[in-house]
């Protein structure tokens, strides 16, 4: 791993040294924009229509408009030299309980490595977390950003989250619909019924995720390398019916137990009929057809 940010956590008095690297990486099958006539790349380049010429990388420079047309000169050194004990420490602001912030804060995920002497501060502040169970809410700035963020354990190492600020989430008032949520009323038998089914098809998060949208992907880039041939699955017949609430519970339950394999998602495609969440025939699938490329 290649460190991106090397600096400091601040711990009451203890200054730990660390160095910030990246815990994701994108696995995702990526295109390039091609013009449709002969099927080359198409170029971005800068341009300014003031000299009317492209722009290299190295002329270009940070601005902000104060006013329409007006800029004022942003440079690195000006940043680097902001007012902020952030730039070079990641500063912790309290301790909290670590079910205390919402998933929906959440942003990237960063690891936390010991740099230089800080082996044994680093081990002191990764146990004592450990043991209290708690995790820490800090700032750190980075990326022209002052972030706010949650430094937690994650097995033998320190991970640090950015998170979003408060002001940053949205209302769920303004989700449309949900003021009709709290009125509506469940039976009992169903509120346990679906507790059942909750139970009957819940299993511990593991490592063999995988996107099946992906897969098909590639299988699809490869059919097309090779000018072969694809299974195309036929369109299944939708269906209007409408599957009473307690009914689709029983027959989901069913199916779990008649096929407890589960897709990435968590439920088999038995359940999602029966749920009535996919269409068409619970039984006989649908004959696969082969579509040339």
């Amino acid at each position: 791993m290649r460190s991106m940010w090397k600096g400091s956590i601040s711990f009451g008095l203890v200054n730990i040294p660390v160095s910030l690297y990246k815990a994701t990486e994108d696995h995702k099958t990526s295109f390039r924009s091609l013009h449709e006539k002969c099927k080359h790349p198409i170029q971005y380049k800068k341009w300014c229509p003031v000299c009317d010429r492209e722009v290299g990388a190295k002329e270009v420079i940070r601005g902000y408009e104060y006013a329409p047309g007006n800029y004022v000169i942003i440079t690195d050194d000006d940043i680097n030299e902001l007012p902020l004990p952030t730039l070079r420490t990641i500063e912790i602001l309290h301790f909290t309980d670590k079910d205390s912030i919402d998933p929906v804060y959440y942003e990237k995920s960063y690891y936390l490595g010991p740099g230089g002497y800080g082996g044994k501060p680093y081990k002191l502040l990764h146990e004592a977390m450990n043991r209290t169970g708690k995790v820490a809410v800090a700032k750190v700035a980075f990326r022209t950003s002052e972030h706010l963020a949650v430094i937690r354990v994650h097995k033998d190492c320190l991970l640090l989250n950015i998170i979003h600020y408060p002001a940053e989430v949205r209302a769920v008032e303004g989700v449309p619909g949900i003021e009709g949520i709290a009125a509506t009323e469940v039976s009992e038998a169903e509120l346990e019924m679906a507790i059942k089914l909750i139970e009957e098809i819940s299993k511990q998060f593991g490592d063999d995720y995988k996107s099946n949208y992906e897969e098909a992907l590639k299988e699809l880039i490869q059919a097309k390398i090779q000018n072969k041939e694809i299974e195309e699955p036929d369109a299944a017949p939708r269906t209007d019916n409408v599957v009473d609430l307690m009914e689709a519970l029983q027959r989901s339950l069913n199916a779990s137990k008649v096929a407890p394999t589960m897709t990435d998602t968590g439920m088999g495609t038995e359940t999602r009929r029966a749920t009535g969440t996919e269409t068409g025939p619970a039984a006989n699938p649908t004959p696969r057809r082969r579509r040339k490329m």
